[in-house]
């Protein structure tokens, strides 16, 4: 069925920060959609952004009992409750799909956040095609596993296939792990010098990495001045926002990464930031 004015509303409802309404709003919808798994997937996103803690585990519950047969729509779903944090369910809906890359994928990204590296590891290792988000996955996994020589080694052979933001970020986390914050320091400098939005948004990560939110908050407001829709700029400002406790204009930073890429997990680690202080 198309629930698309009802969506709208809702999400009329949380843009206005009017979480109170929403909320009966999101399970008004959701009780009327116990067999369409893709719309309760929209009303578990949508309680995890306003913060419903108690009735999310419900509508997860009920999309695990209604997973579709169609692979394609359970990858999705696996995919969604990956970005959601549901990790093991996630999991035990990749198990049971035919493996290839997009699913190698996925569930090195579940056996990450499950602190199960190795797995990860030998995931990513079993695809065929390794794109950038594959080995900035397997530089963040060597570094949890402590092999830092192995992450900064594949951290810096990303950075010459790429100058993207997410492979200079990838090398200064890398780095930043390693304790190795002084050569992190300089390539953020050297990536400085460009005056570029990327340059400016990758000494903004830099700076939130080592503690100091307000410098952090600073070069990501340069950025943005250069690039209004940059994520990695997004990010940072609202965990800098966060730390500082001005939690309106994180969730504002929040709001604008869930237009851009809607179902971000940076969206969802913003929200919890302002819900833990």
């Amino acid at each position: 069925m198309n629930h698309q004015d009802e969506l709208s509303a809702i999400t009329a409802q949380i843009k206005e920060g009017s979480y109170e309404k929403a909320g009966p709003l999101i399970m008004e919808l959701a009780s009327k959609c116990n067999d369409e798994p893709m719309t309760l997937l929209t009303c578990a996103s949508m309680l995890k952004t306003i913060g419903d803690d108690r009735n999310f585990p419900g509508v997860v519950d009920v999309i695990m009992s209604h997973i579709p047969e169609d692979k394609t729509q359970a990858y999705e779903i696996a995919s969604g409750f990956i970005s959601l944090g549901c990790l093991k369910d996630a999991g035990k809906i990749l198990a049971d799909l035919e493996p290839n890359d997009k699913v190698h994928r996925a569930r090195a990204a579940v056996y990450h956040g499950l602190d199960r590296h190795d797995d990860a590891l030998a995931e990513i290792g079993m695809m065929e095609t390794l794109q950038e988000i594959d080995r900035v996955l397997k530089v963040q996994v060597l570094g949890s596993l402590g092999q830092h020589d192995k992450a900064i080694a594949d951290a810096e052979e990303l950075l010459k296939r790429s100058d993207s933001y997410r492979a200079g970020r990838s090398y200064i986390s890398a780095l930043v792990l390693a304790g190795k914050n002084k050569e992190a320091a300089k390539y953020a400098k050297d990536r400085l010098k460009g005056k570029d939005a990327d340059g400016y948004a990758l000494m903004a990560w830099y700076q939130w990495l080592n503690n100091n939110s307000t410098a952090a908050g600073a070069y990501s407001s340069k950025c943005l001045k250069l690039a209004n829709s940059h994520l990695g700029a997004l990010e940072t400002i609202g965990y800098s926002f966060a730390d500082k406790g001005t939690y309106w204009e994180a969730k504002v930073a929040a709001g604008a990464i869930n237009e851009i890429e809607p179902g971000s997990p940076a969206v969802f680690r913003i929200l919890a930031m302002c819900r833990k202080q």
